[in-house]
């Protein structure tokens, strides 16, 4: 039988019969995940004849806490020893799933169509429809693997210039921007979401394209773990690569006396700003490996935590709005 592969990022896997999302690289505490599926008899989502209820994050960690359940208090994750594994569910095997004809969503292979010239292999799908709990109201949460991301990101430009696929409607944009609890000015937010193209609808299918290492690049020597926290601050700086800034953690370089980079844990500021562009982030300042960092996403709300690239609101004329934002967080 052929090894396992390693667990990426997106991947989900089954313990205690729950399910729980891989969020990292790095296993070597225990796998790195968050429960979002449980067993429950008032479940909405049904799974070879049990039902089941997805957990947002305050009610997946306190449902962890009544029942000592992988949660790691001091780290803020889950944290499963990989003899705890039922069952691992892999976002590029649902793929192949679907173009073998083992299961049917028109949805996705609308969208698996669409990137057509990209191997099937580089290419997922993560969050229910990886492990068979979609609902009616389920978005497509797409996976692709290292540059072929890329590639799928620049074919959604071109196939929202050339009317194929569509941006998210104002709707949409203000349904993610409360969803995620974005402190930002809304104006703010979208500026600066309308450029990272990861976001489109196919008809009236909308889906995220999430980047993941591919297996070459697991390895890749970004910091995952807390480092010790020096304290809390507001850093102003040039951005000397954008490569990695839609990795996870999301990385920025910074031409900085003060930090090396910023390590972003939250997908809301992921590709936040460009190579040579100026950047402000708030955030806490780490030591890890003998280098320091500013740390932005250290807990799932961002609540005074922020990047934002201070070229875009001046391009944007979002100055004033910036600054009146914030003087309102002091």
């Amino acid at each position: 039988m052929a090894a396992r592969k390693p667990l990426r990022l997106r991947d989900f896997v089954k313990a205690k019969d729950c399910f729980f999302s891989v969020v990292g690289y790095d296993h070597s505490m225990g796998i790195k995940s968050f429960l979002r599926y449980i067993p429950s008899a008032d479940g909405d989502r049904e799974r070879k004849g049990l039902k089941y209820k997805k957990l947002m994050h305050e009610a997946a960690v306190r449902h962890a806490l009544e029942r000592d359940l992988f949660y790691n208090k001091e780290l803020g994750i889950f944290l499963i020893p990989p003899n705890e594994v039922q069952e691992v569910y892999k976002p590029e095997e649902r793929i192949s799933d679907l173009l073998k004809g083992k299961f049917e969503d028109d949805e996705l292979r609308k969208i698996v169509d669409f990137f057509g010239s990209i191997p099937a292999e580089k290419m997922g799908v993560t969050g229910s429809r990886l492990i068979g709990l979609k609902a009616e109201e389920s978005d497509v949460d797409f996976v692709m693997y290292g540059r072929y991301w890329f590639v799928g990101r620049n074919k959604i430009r071109s196939g929202i210039e050339r009317k194929k696929l569509s941006e998210p409607s104002s709707d949409m944009w203000d349904f993610i921007y409360k969803k995620r609890k974005v402190t930002l000015p809304y104006d703010i937010f979208l500026v600066h979401e309308k450029r990272k193209y990861h976001r489109a609808v196919l008809g009236s299918t909308y889906f995220d394209l999430l980047y993941v290492r591919d297996y070459d690049e697991i390895d890749r020597q970004i910091p995952e773990w807390r480092g010790k926290r020096v304290g809390k601050t507001i850093i102003q700086a040039e951005v000397i690569d954008d490569s990695l800034t839609f990795d996870y953690p999301a990385y920025f370089p910074l031409k900085s006396k003060k930090v090396k980079a910023i390590l972003c844990f939250t997908h809301t500021f992921v590709g936040q700003a460009l190579k040579g562009e100026r950047i402000e982030a708030r955030g806490y300042v780490e030591e890890i490996g003998g280098e320091r960092y500013l740390v932005v996403g250290t807990s799932r709300e961002v609540a005074d935590e922020y990047i934002v690239s201070l070229n875009l609101i001046e391009d944007k004329s979002l100055v004033d709005e910036y600054l009146r934002w914030k003087k309102s967080l002091a």
